[in-house]
């Protein structure tokens, strides 16, 4: 847990892996912190897009993009996997990480 001004914040490591034809076509992982792990594992249950920054580096962006299909989701205490579709169908692989 780390602590943001007043507010303690839950660190986890976010992976997007675009993949074209079942190939990985390209990565990037980036370091954010999020109120809670159930609240981030909330934005996708409700495919809620959220705008953030990378806390390392400056890495920004939504963690859902807006009118995505989200397909195969799994998480538990600790990981979040799933793949993303976009509008335009591009396909994406999500890996979440919690870091303690």
């Amino acid at each position: 847990m780390t602590k943001k001004g007043m507010r303690y914040l839950k660190t986890v490591i976010e992976t997007n892996v675009s993949m074209v034809d079942d190939q990985i076509h390209d990565f990037q992982s980036r370091v954010i912190d999020v109120s809670s792990w159930v609240d981030y594992q909330n934005e996708f249950i409700e495919n809620k897009s959220v705008t953030r920054t990378s806390s390392i580096g400056n890495m920004f962006g939504v963690t859902i993009p807006q009118n995505a299909t989200i397909e195969n989701l799994h998480y538990n205490d600790n990981t979040l996997k799933c793949d993303i579709y976009s509008y335009s169908g591009l396909h994406t692989k999500k890996i979440s990480y919690l870091i303690e």
